[in-house]
């Protein structure tokens, strides 16, 4: 044990030398990494702004079809834009439509069979139809759909206003058929002009609440999760080897595989520990001077940087989780530049595939399945429901720590390999 001791303490001190330069690197890439923060959350405030470029656009086909519908949204694009969150645009026809979505020009589109508000004035029943993307099944789609049910009662609203206007016209002794229709048709054109500008229709507000994160606090959470996954990156010189000679040497001072592995991950444990003990204390006093409400922590700088720092121990099984991915990616990599190329390739693709730079909820059902058993799925998902304050974080906290002990124990497995193969015996 005392052999394991010593080899703890050399390989921390050894790792610990190139703590000032991990430092600078890191610095930069926190840099790097709140950018994109802000340009994320910055988005996300454009939008609930009303900002030009963050209008989410819709296709119609068939308003030409009628009248109504067709002066409806010549009124429509001829309103302030500026205030405006959805941006409805006219399309040919289905194809014209379908084309459009393809080429990521609109979200969606609702299809207005020809003839549908003279239907619907006339006592009929008919339904307009939404084409959306088969892989989108985020809340993008759900606010058209909304969208979409709201205008045909909308329109089914404005048939029983005009049916109880010409029952009150005949109730008061006029018969005459064309002042009962012109009547409706100004009671038409006053409905839409009304309802058609759509800043008197809602108002987009954000509120805390107990229940879901706020997008700027699940993109800050996303951020640090993937700063430490990166950390790695930097210190693969201090554990990759080509040469194995030191593991020979160990070995026959008694020192095996699994307790030399046992002491490499400590001390890279040790060193994220140091780099997230100096750095985010930083990130608090940084952010909390951004013009972005991380609601999940504090509203104000002085509650955001407390909030932050109470929640930041919460990251601690997260640098245990990176460390044990490190160390086994180290043991499979045979040079440095192959190691630092795996370590960062590895790392993006496990970021992207847990949910780090789109939500779970807005990826196809595959992606969402393999986030559900990847570890790093698993981090993710803890850190939003431990800032939720959410009891089953403690579940996936288990996972974790669980995980980790897997990719250890195959790191060991890997170095017992090597150490006992022709060319290392």
């Amino acid at each position: 044990m005392s052999r394991f001791v010593t080899y703890t303490y050399l390989r921390i001190k050894a790792v610990m030398k190139i703590y000032p330069a991990m430092c600078i690197m890191t610095l930069f890439l926190c840099l790097s990494l709140g950018g994109m923060l802000y340009l994320q959350s910055e988005r996300t405030e454009d939008l609930s702004g009303g900002d030009e470029d963050a209008r989410i656009s819709i296709g119609v086909v068939g308003t030409a079809t009628s009248g109504y519908l067709d002066t409806a949204f010549s009124m429509l694009k001829n309103l302030d834009s500026s205030s405006e969150e959805v941006n409805f645009i006219t399309c040919k026809n289905r194809k014209d439509a379908v084309a459009k979505i393809r080429s990521g020009k609109i979200l969606g589109a609702v299809i207005v069979p020809e003839g549908l508000v003279d239907t619907l004035l006339a006592g009929g029943t008919g339904k307009m139809s939404l084409v959306l993307p088969a892989s989108d099944s985020g809340i993008t789609v759900l606010l058209i759909r909304e969208l979409a049910d709201s205008v045909s009662s909308i329109i089914s609203s404005i048939h029983n206003g005009s049916e109880a206007l010409a029952d009150y016209h005949i109730a008061s002794g006029i018969s005459d058929p064309d002042v009962i229709a012109d009547a409706q048709t100004d009671l038409l054109f006053m409905t839409l002009q009304d309802i058609l500008h759509r800043n008197r229709i809602y108002r987009v507000k954000y509120v805390k609440t107990s229940s879901q994160l706020s997008i700027e606090s699940f993109y800050l959470i996303a951020m640090v999760f993937l700063l430490i996954m990166l950390l790695g990156i930097m210190c693969a010189g201090s554990f990759v080897r080509s040469d194995h000679a030191l593991g020979r040497l160990l070995r026959v001072r008694h020192l095996g595989s699994g307790l030399q592995i046992l002491a490499e991950y400590i001390s890279l444990a040790v060193l994220l520990t140091a780099i997230c003990i100096l750095f985010l204390p930083l990130i608090a006093v940084a952010l909390s001077h951004m013009p972005i409400p991380f609601s999940a922590f504090g509203i104000s700088g002085y509650q955001f940087i407390k909030g932050f720092l109470r929640y930041s121990p919460h990251f601690l099984p997260i640098v245990l989780l990176a460390a044990a991915i490190d160390i086994l990616l180290y043991e499979l990599s045979p040079n440095l530049i192959t190691g630092v190329l795996m370590q960062f390739l590895t790392m993006i693709a496990l970021s992207y595939a847990s949910g780090v730079f789109y939500t779970v909820q807005t990826m196809p059902q595959t992606l969402k399945k393999i986030s559900g058993v990847l570890p790093t799925g698993h981090a993710l998902r803890y850190l939003q429901l431990s800032a939720k304050h959410d009891p089953s974080s403690l579940e996936l906290a288990a996972y974790i720590f669980a995980w980790t002990g897997v990719l250890v124990l195959l790191a060991v497995l890997l170095r017992h390999r090597k150490l006992t193969s022709k060319g290392g015996s």
